[in-house]
C-alpha cells in the first residue's frame, strides 16, 4: 500500500484485496488457511528442535561425561531426527499449499 503524501499520490483502490468482491475475498481466505496451518506445524517442530539442540550444546559444556546426560542426548538426538524429518515434511506441504494459494490468486 503506498503511503499519502498529499501530492496525489495516494493509492486509489488499486490494493489487490480492496478490488476483490465478498466471494473472492473468501476464496483467497479459504486458500490461504492450510497454507498457515502447514506453516504452524513447521514453526512448531523448528521451535521444539532449537530448544532441544541449545540444550544438548550447552549440557555439553555443563555435564561433560555425566551418564544421565549421555543416555539423555542419545533419546534427543534419536527424537531430533524424527522432529527433523517432519519439519521437512511440513515444509514441503506448505510449499504444496502456497503453490495452490498463488494460482488461486493468480486466476483471480
Amino acid at each position: 500500500m503506498a503511503v499519502g503524501t498529499g501530492m496525489g499520490t495516494e493509492n486509489k483502490g488499486t490494493d489487490k484485496e480492496e478490488g476483490l468482491s465478498r466471494e473472492q475475498q473468501e476464496k483467497v481466505t479459504k486458500a490461504k488457511k492450510p497454507m498457515e496451518i502447514a506453516n504452524s506445524f513447521r514453526l512448531f517442530f523448528l521451535f521444539v528442535a532449537v530448544i532441544l539442540l541449545v540444550f544438548v550444546y550447552f549440557g555439553g559444556k555443563i555435564w561433560t561425561g555425566v551418564a544421565w546426560y549421555d543416555n539423555a542426548v542419545q533419546s534427543i538426538y534419536n527424537f531430533l531426527l524424527w522432529d527433523i524429518l517432519l519439519m521437512l515434511l511440513s515444509t514441503f506441504i506448505k510449499f504444496f499449499f502456497a503453490a495452490r494459494y498463488n494460482r488461486v490468486v493468480k486466476h483471480l
